[in-house]
């Protein structure tokens, strides 16, 4: 292939499919609410408020148990697939990650991403390319793509190259409107809680559909988005 728009063409069926099959997955989940219960009183004695809770808890039970035990079903049957989505969120990435590779002709690294970012990649390298796109947590998706794809590929190896962890750690790594320090477990991967990644890499994104994508992929290689 010879431009990234034949690029694009040329996998657009198949990132197509991808997306009919996550959300296939996702609508098992979707098809039934997660039931939130919500306690709140005005009672200022601890053990008066805790037995009130308990009650109130209690009731909420009752009134919502089968509308609960469908939730659940749904939950489990999301959950039982989940290595399932996963495997088509990383073959995502695996496509776009290498038409990045293909076709981004970024070679450097602007000097307000985070230091730390700075000192592991070196301008006009293969990693420079997907120094690129819009920033989530102040990192260019592009570098999101490249660690999520890298980790999708290497499951079975106890620990990823320098780049990669760099990566994770700053997207694992934010701060709330009130400034105060947060580390996301979904992009831990210090913490080995999650084998695979790339569902929760997706989401991070905003990949939700073949139009979000479409647009990254076109501001990525080509420097436009329709």
């Amino acid at each position: 292939m010879d431009s990234p728009e034949e690029y694009l063409r040329a996998t657009k069926s198949a990132v197509l499919k991808l997306f009919d099959g996550i959300n296939s997955y996702n609508e098992i989940f979707l098809k039934k609410p997660i039931l939130i219960f919500n306690f709140s009183s005005n009672l200022t004695d601890s053990a008066a408020i805790l037995e009130a809770r308990k009650q109130a808890y209690d009731n909420w039970l009752l009134e919502n148990e089968r509308a609960i035990k469908l939730s659940l079903q749904a939950q489990k049957e999301y959950f039982a697939e989940s290595f399932a989505i996963a495997a088509l969120c990383g073959s995502l990435l695996q496509i776009a990650s290498m038409g990045i590779q293909l076709f981004s002709t970024n070679e450097e690294i602007a000097e307000d991403l985070p230091e730390i970012l700075r000192s592991v990649i070196k301008p006009k390298s293969k990693v420079a390319r997907f120094c690129t796109g819009r920033r989530v947590r102040n990192v260019p998706i592009g570098l999101i793509i490249y660690a999520g794809r890298n980790q999708f590929n290497h499951i079975d190896e106890e620990k990823l190259s320098g780049v990669n962890t760099t990566i994770f750690n700053l997207i694992a790594s934010y701060y709330d409107e009130q400034d105060q320090f947060f580390r996301d477990l979904a992009f831990d991967i210090e913490s080995r809680l999650i084998i695979n990644f790339s569902t929760n890499i997706l989401g991070l994104i905003g990949w939700k559909s073949y139009e979000c994508y479409d647009s990254d992929m076109r501001s990525l290689l080509i420097g436009t988005s329709g």
